[in-house]
């Protein structure tokens, strides 16, 4: 049977932590983060950019002082070791390279930094596949918002039960870029419930932001065209479609 484990340099988070796990008579004990768990049957609390910094064997739970009550619970299920897993969350920290990262039943699993957002649906898809989960819900931050609305969308014509997360409690503290870090933070929030498609009209910066991408990708030779950008922004065309399409029409000229 494992053990529980609480292993995280944040003092205020461990006496939360230590105070419910002893409310219910539950045995544990406490290790420096900077030391490995001794033992892969154990079962471990920490902050999630902790799991990433100083990761080791055993079941890591992700844990903030807004969710101690759900990880416990998620701790409890792997105590009792069921074998089937139950549930899948996947964390999206959206932008043009989006970090993914996801938790079966509670538990974390891994993180994926992507260089596109072409990437992401390949890799839900994958993800979702790999078991028989009975429940499925994905995370989405709810910042860069024209990246964020196409995934939105993308999951919804799909019938996924797709959740936003207010991003600003996911980014107190962390790095500028650790979109894998906040993909996890992401993944341990309880969202709104989205059911609807959403408009996307990217704005005129936003416009001029995907141009200035496909001169970047195109080493300077290529600017789609502003139709082309728009229809990149919706995800109606990948930016590789945009600058083929842009070679053709240059070599017709």
């Amino acid at each position: 049977m494992g053990r529980l484990v609480v292993r995280t340099d944040n003092f205020q988070l461990s006496f939360k932590l230590i105070e419910k796990l002893r409310a219910k008579s539950l045995d544990f004990m406490v290790i420096d983060i900077k030391k490995p768990v001794p033992s892969d049957d154990m079962i471990w609390f920490a902050a999630p950019s902790e799991i990433i910094k100083y990761p080791s064997v055993g079941k890591p739970i992700p844990v903030e002082l807004s969710s101690i009550d759900s990880a416990i619970l998620s701790a409890i299920y792997h105590l009792k070791g069921s074998q089937a897993a139950v549930s899948l969350v996947i964390g999206i920290d959206p932008g043009p390279y989006p970090g993914i990262a996801w938790l079966v039943d509670g538990a974390f699993c891994g993180i994926i930094q992507l260089t596109s957002i072409e990437e992401l649906m390949p890799n839900l898809v994958k993800l979702r596949k790999i078991a028989n989960f009975e429940n499925v819900i994905i995370r989405v931050g709810d910042g860069a918002p024209l990246i964020r609305d196409r995934i939105i969308n993308e999951c919804v014509s799909r019938n996924w039960h797709i959740e936003q997360v207010n991003e600003h409690k996911t980014s107190t503290g962390l790095i500028r870029n650790n979109h894998s870090t906040s993909a996890l933070r992401i993944a341990t929030q309880g969202g709104s419930k989205i059911w609807q498609l959403r408009d996307i009209t990217p704005t005129q910066g936003e416009i001029k932001y995907i141009q200035g991408e496909s001169r970047k990708q195109s080493k300077g030779e290529f600017t789609i065209s502003r139709n082309a950008a728009i229809l990149v922004a919706q995800g109606e065309l990948t930016m590789a479609e945009a600058l083929a399409n842009a070679k053709h029409y240059s070599s017709e000229e």
